[in-house]
């Protein structure tokens, strides 16, 4: 017996080692091969002779594989660089297993990997856990929910898993940028893929999907699932919310006093529109949910309608959308509007091309009523309010609370946000 890549050779059998014990099966009946696959307990498979050495009959070098695959060298190459197929370096020399090339031919060598990678990745994450019990779950379904966990505990709320070097990395964003987890087959990819299709909700002909995650009573994430087709294959990024904690109170998002007062003031308007502006990535939608939340908390029925719901906002009523659907805002709209809504959001970011209906939607909403919340991408509070006044053909100024318009900057360090404020 002698220990090769983490795993024992003896008998003709490879043991795989799991928990820090050396699993032991001996058999001849090589049907055994299907049910080992099925119990998906076992990485076991038939490669030695009874003194643990490889018999001349049972290897190939480079060339034999290739032929025996029935493949090129530069394909051979690619196929070892990925970890698909099965192959051992002996000094500067590639040498392959026979068994286990049939078996990689059979198409059962692909389970084999998925099953590896689970394995190692359950262990990975089992190190790095914060939660001392031991669970040994190495489904596609528990390990891409550790993954999600194991990124939240440990500071991230996005994760990317992305086509690199012929498999797939899995890296969380820090602070100081992308850290990597680990690396998998493009196979166990899939895996995962599908688990976390299983487990969310389409938001967007599946592209886009929602999941919801709970460990106990106090740890409830939101995760959204983006999936994305590139040149090299399929990536996705998985953004991750916490409800409870992600959506602040309007003290908590500015340090300034002035714009908190400000903000505080249009609270107390019984109606009217209020226009929130800035680049994307500004900060404009923490500011909008922080304000509709406190809308909430007077008691006021809120509605939104946005292009993407973020985030999912307890007693709020969020309408998503999207693609075809923007042919189809003035009927959402009059659904929202016929609701008797107090608050009514409109989270539409640029909204090109139907700027119109949604502004004049908006003027008809505050005229008659409501607070109307208008998300704009412009870069300043004139340049916001002129481009409302552009698409509606009524006088605004007596219906405006105000105009806000927000930018992120670095002020020894830490990213705060600035705000400047105007009317109409």
């Amino acid at each position: 017996m002698f220990l090769l890549n983490n795993c024992y050779y003896a008998n003709r059998i490879r043991y795989l080692r799991r928990d820090d014990q050396v699993i032991h099966r001996r058999f001849e009946d090589k049907s055994y091969y299907s049910r080992i696959i099925k119990d998906n307990k076992w990485l076991l498979w038939i490669i030695n002779d009874d003194n643990g050495y490889m018999d001349n009959n049972d290897y190939l070098d480079f060339d034999d594989a290739v032929q025996f695959l029935k493949t090129t060298p530069s394909t051979l190459y690619k196929w070892l660089q990925a970890g698909k197929i099965p192959g051992h370096k002996l000094g500067r020399q590639w040498r392959f297993l026979k068994d286990e090339l049939e078996i990689y031919v059979s198409g059962k060598g692909s389970r084999i990997h998925i099953q590896k990678d689970l394995l190692n990745l359950g262990e990975l994450l089992s190190t790095r856990s914060k939660n001392k019990e031991n669970d040994m779950n190495t489904s596609a379904t528990s390990i891409s929910e550790k993954i999600i966990w194991d990124a939240f505990d440990h500071g991230s709320r996005l994760v990317h898993i992305y086509p690199s070097k012929g498999k797939y990395e899995i890296s969380y964003r820090a602070k100081s940028g992308m850290e990597t987890l680990t690396a998998i087959q493009e196979d166990s990819f899939k895996e995962l893929d599908d688990s976390l299709t299983k487990i969310s909700t389409s938001l967007d002909e599946g592209a886009s999907r929602r999941i919801y995650l709970h460990r106990g009573e106090e740890d409830v994430l939101q995760v959204r699932y983006q999936k994305l087709e590139t040149v090299t294959g399929p990536r996705l990024t998985l953004r991750l919310w916490q409800p409870e904690k992600d959506v602040l109170p309007l003290e908590k998002i500015t340090g300034d006093a002035n714009a908190l007062a400000n903000f505080k003031s249009w609270l107390t308007k019984p109606s009217g529109l209020i226009l929130v502006s800035g680049a994307s990535g500004s900060g404009k939608t923490t500011t909008i949910y922080s304000l509709i939340n406190e809308y909430k908390n007077q008691g006021r029925l809120v509605f939104t309608i946005e292009e993407t719901a973020e985030l999912v906002i307890e007693g709020i009523n969020q309408v998503e959308i999207k693609g075809r659907q923007y042919e189809n805002f003035e009927e959402v709209f009059e659904k929202v509007y016929s609701s008797d809504p107090d608050v009514i959001c409109l989270g539409l970011g640029s909204c090109i091309g139907i700027e119109e209906k949604v502004f004049n939607a908006a003027y008809k909403a505050a005229s008659t009523g409501h607070i109307v919340v208008i998300q704009m991408d412009q870069p300043s509070c004139v340049e916001a309010l002129s481009t409302f006044k552009k698409f509606v053909h009524y006088p605004v100024d007596h219906l405006m609370v105000e105009v806000s318009c927000q930018k992120l900057v670095e002020d020894n360090g830490k990213v705060r946000s600035v705000y400047e404020f105007c009317v109409g």
